[in-house]
């Protein structure tokens, strides 16, 4: 039986691709931004590992006061470098307490 090599897409299963609203955010396009990429490697180069385990390599970069609660968006003080378990964490929480409110 033929096999199709990994990585490739299965033509016969349609792609389903997610909204922006899906993402919690409807305005995603902020991030493609050149503002925004420079800002994150900066702080990258300047921190590289995780603020939040100190172990890991920062691989995201977080704003620690969400843009949605009136963070800033560009303010290097509002943004924090985490690994991507630290910051998957972090959204968990902040969307587990938005959901009590």
């Amino acid at each position: 039986m033929p096999r199709i090599p990994k990585g490739r897409r299965r033509p016969w299963v349609a792609k389903v691709k997610r909204k922006a609203s899906e993402y919690g955010n409807a305005d995603t396009s902020f991030y493609q931004q050149k503002a925004w990429r420079t800002l994150r490697l900066m702080i990258i180069q300047n921190e590289p590992i995780c603020r939040e385990c100190e172990v890991v390599a920062a691989q995201m970069v977080d704003h620690i006061t969400p843009i949605s609660q009136g963070g800033a968006k560009l303010d290097p003080e509002n943004l924090q470098p985490l690994c991507h378990s630290c910051h998957n964490r972090k959204r968990a929480r902040e969307r587990w307490d938005k959901s009590k409110e």
